[in-house]
C-alpha cells in the first residue's frame, strides 16, 4: 500500500523541483509525473494549482526566511552561515518565477523587504551606524547576495565566504572613517 504524500511533502516535492527544472518543474502535470502521483491526489490538498504556487511560496518563505531569520539568533554571522547552506538553485529559480509570474513577482518583492529589513536591523542594532546608512546597507549587502547567486550559481558557498569577507573589510574600514569616530 502506497503511503499517503503529504502537503508538506507536495511542498517539498515542489521546492525540489523548482531548484532542478525552474518554474517549468512546478507545473502540474511535470510535477505528478516526477513524484509518481496522480492529478487526485494533488487535488486531495490544494483547491487548485494557484493554491499550491501560493502555499509553495509561503513554505518557501517560511523555510528560506523566517527559519534562518529566527535560527540566526540576529546574529550576523550565524546569517551568514545559515545562508551559504540554503539551496541556492531555489533561490534563482523562485526570482526567475517572479520575473515570469506576477503574484509570485509581488511576493517575492515583499519576501526581499522582509529579509533587507531585517539586515537593516542587524546593522542598527550594532550602534556603529545610523538607521538611514544601516538600511543602505544592507540594501547594498541584499543586491550583493542575489547578484552572487546568480553570479556564482556553482560556486556560491566559497565565492560567498569570500564576497563576505570583502563586505565586511569595507564596512569596517567605512565605520572607522566615518564622522565621530
Amino acid at each position: 500500500m502506497a503511503v499517503r504524500f503529504s502537503k508538506d511533502d507536495w511542498l517539498k516535492a515542489g521546492l525540489a523541483q523548482l531548484a532542478n527544472l525552474g518554474p517549468d518543474g512546478v507545473k502540474l502535470a511535470n510535477l505528478c509525473n516526477a513524484q509518481g502521483r496522480t492529478t487526485g491526489a494533488f487535488y486531495f490538498h490544494f483547491k487548485d494549482h494557484a493554491a499550491f504556487i501560493s502555499d509553495l511560496i509561503a513554505y518557501w518563505e517560511k523555510t528560506h526566511t523566517d527559519d534562518v531569520m529566527a535560527a540566526s539568533g540576529a546574529q550576523a554571522d550565524q546569517l551568514n552561515m545559515l545562508v551559504m547552506d540554503l539551496d541556492h538553485r531555489v533561490e534563482i529559480a523562485m526570482r526567475l518565477f517572479g520575473y515570469r509570474n506576477r503574484t509570485v513577482g509581488t511576493k517575492l518583492a515583499a519576501i526581499d523587504a522582509k529579509r533587507i529589513d531585517f539586515l537593516t536591523s542587524l546593522h542598527a542594532q550594532s550602534g556603529a551606524i545610523e538607521a538611514v546608512s544601516a538600511r543602505d546597507l544592507a540594501e547594498l549587502e541584499y543586491a550583493a547576495f542575489v547578484g552572487a547567486q546568480m553570479i556564482w550559481q556553482n560556486d556560491l558557498p566559497m565565492q560567498g565566504k569570500k564576497l563576505g569577507a570583502a563586505f565586511d573589510s569595507l564596512v569596517e574600514t567605512y565605520l572607522k572613517g566615518a564622522p565621530g569616530e
